[in-house]
């Protein structure tokens, strides 16, 4: 990346309940102590607080927002020429299910997880192209391979970013821009309800079809929240701070790799589908997952 920005523009840094898997605030301050001018965004700055310390600068940043985001773009060009690297962390996980979902808050979790991460593509890619090459870090998830029941939509975005991401590489390969999907397993304390009234489902219609299911999905989730000694299936997770250190694999790398699957889940999972069919996959995710 000689001769060109070095910038890093992230966005989702902050550790917000249910807004982030904290990912974005480790990548952050993991980049910053390895020298990269880190250009850490939400949509609350004062979240930022503790980066800010530590040396970092943050910007408001609303992926719902167009002004705020040009207004980032325009900041950090005006200061290095352009945005070196865009790492697309900002994402949320709605919890509902695909019949129950009001309509108007599956569009919110499209605007939020794919349109905004979309359009902050497209302002940063000129300044890219403008300066011979650049990188964007597009954060999927293991749940971009498949879906359970309970989070269609958020693992739909996932699904959706992951063409995005396909298709955008091959497009801008010729300018010299890298493009990379990061799909890490289930991340310790990221995105897990406490309760059913922490699942944030307060707009939805009350049919009582999924009580049971409900409760079952917050009793399961709990494996996850032992972030400091996980059980059972929390061993398989993984923590913020490995998803961070490969994040920088991905902005440091001459030749990054088109993926990026931590942990054993996300290594394993595609490769046992292919070989087992989606039937029997699918019995495995009967299995395994909450199902109603």
């Amino acid at each position: 990346m000689s001769g060109r920005s070095r910038a890093i523009l992230l966005t989702g840094a902050s550790s917000s309940t249910g807004m982030s898997s904290g990912t974005g605030r480790a990548a952050a301050l993991r980049l910053h102590r390895a020298g990269w001018p880190v250009y850490a965004t939400a949509r609350r700055p004062e979240a930022l607080a503790d980066l800010a310390a530590e040396g970092i600068r943050v910007l408001h940043l609303d992926v719902n927002d167009e002004e705020s985001m040009t207004a980032a773009v325009e900041k950090i060009s005006a200061e290095h020429g352009a945005v070196g690297t865009l790492i697309n962390n900002a994402a949320y996980s709605l919890n509902g299910t695909i019949g129950e979902t009001p309509i108007d808050e599956v569009r919110s979790q499209f605007e939020t997880n794919l349109f905004g991460l979309c359009r902050l593509t497209q302002l940063v890619l000129p300044g890219m192209r403008a300066q011979g090459g650049g990188r964007v870090v597009m954060m999927s998830s293991i749940f971009g391979q498949f879906a359970t029941p309970g989070r269609g939509y958020y693992q739909a975005t996932k699904h959706a970013l992951e063409a995005v991401g396909d298709s955008l590489r091959l497009e801008v390969a010729r300018d010299n821009i890298k493009v990379v999907l990061i799909e890490p397993s289930p991340v310790l304390g990221g995105f897990v309800p406490m309760s059913v009234a922490d699942l944030g489902m307060t707009g939805q219609e009350r049919t009582g079809l999924y009580d049971d299911f409900w409760k079952y999905f917050v009793d399961w989730h709990g494996a996850y929240r032992e972030t400091d000694h996980p059980t059972g299936r929390g061993r398989m997770a993984v923590r913020a701070e490995t998803v961070a250190k490969v994040i920088e694999k991905a902005v440091t790398s001459e030749r990054p790799r088109i993926r990026y699957r931590i942990g054993v889940p996300s290594r394993l999972l595609p490769r046992m589908r292919w070989t087992i069919g989606d039937a029997l996959f699918e019995r495995f995710v009967r299995a395994f997952f909450p199902i109603p």
